[in-house]
């Protein structure tokens, strides 16, 4: 069977994306948040080993797929500013851990990520392109050439649905959601993008970041300012769970709606 060139999978029940670009896969995760942890244990809630956790199913996930190659969408720590010892503690520990596994690491630097250079070996970008495929964390613009390639990924929302089960039962579930690019408006700022430029933004790494879910945060009030000023197109923007079933429109989703049955599978495609 050929391999294809460009390819995009959606691991299944993981906020974790197999990106193929050439001859190389990487995993792409984001919004790491080490340290979010910290002020729950100060009040007594007792949640151990957080970042050994991510650790653990990182290598998992690149075992399953057999790649070496990590991109992390930023806002790897939770503070902004300098971290105070245990969370850098906390970082060292899990960076130490993808050194030993002998892990690729490119990190795009997010707006909690001040100081990291100083905790951390490892590169740490702005933006970074592979392929047809451009990554950042989500805060800022992206270049002109970022605009130019077929995907744009992005961290940063922290992307999520708000789920009602049979029995009544309503809690908020992590998701994925991809957009179109808005030639309305787009090209106003970006004339030269690819105008079928699709943006895939990545539900948060750490299981302790749910995020807003859909339908409760304005659009103006939007943590991207791709969305915020309408480059990419929200209402129309598609909404995936983690396990591969689709939800709807970004634009038409609710506060609440009835959980949708999915098969598992190992992964579920995008973009071909």
């Amino acid at each position: 069977m050929e391999r294809e060139e460009n390819h995009i999978k959606f691991v299944y029940d993981e906020a974790a994306a197999i990106v193929t670009a050439g001859e190389k896969d990487y995993l792409v995760i984001g919004d790491l948040h080490i340290g979010a942890e910290l002020p729950l244990i100060k009040r007594g809630i007792k949640i151990y080993n957080a970042e050994r956790q991510m650790l653990k199913k990182i290598r998992e996930i690149a075992g399953e797929f057999k790649t070496k190659n990590l991109i992390i969408l930023g806002d790897i720590k939770d503070t902004i500013l300098y971290p105070e010892l245990r969370e850098s503690n906390a970082i060292l520990t899990f960076f130490n851990g993808l050194k030993e596994e002998n892990f690729n690491v490119v990190i795009t630097a997010g707006n909690h990520d001040p100081h990291l250079n100083e905790i951390v070996d490892c590169k740490i970008v702005d933006e970074l392109i592979v392929g047809d495929f451009a990554f950042l964390h989500g805060h800022r613009w992206p270049s002109d050439n970022a605009m130019k390639e077929k995907f744009l990924f992005a961290g940063h929302n922290h992307i999520a649905i708000g789920i009602e089960d049979r029995s009544g039962g309503y809690y908020n579930q992590k998701a994925w959601l991809t957009a179109r690019f808005s030639r309305k408006y787009g090209l106003e700022k970006y004339p030269h993008a690819n105008r079928g430029i699709q943006l895939v933004v990545l539900p948060a790494f750490n299981d302790l970041i749910i995020g807003m879910p859909l339908g409760r945060l304005p659009q103006d009030k939007n943590l991207s300012p791709l969305f915020r000023n309408k480059i990419f197109d929200y209402k129309s923007a598609m909404v995936y769970g983690l396990r591969g079933e689709r939800i709807g429109r970004a634009g038409s989703i609710k506060n609440r709606y009835a959980k949708r049955k999915s098969s598992k599978q190992g992964s579920h495609d995008i973009g071909r």
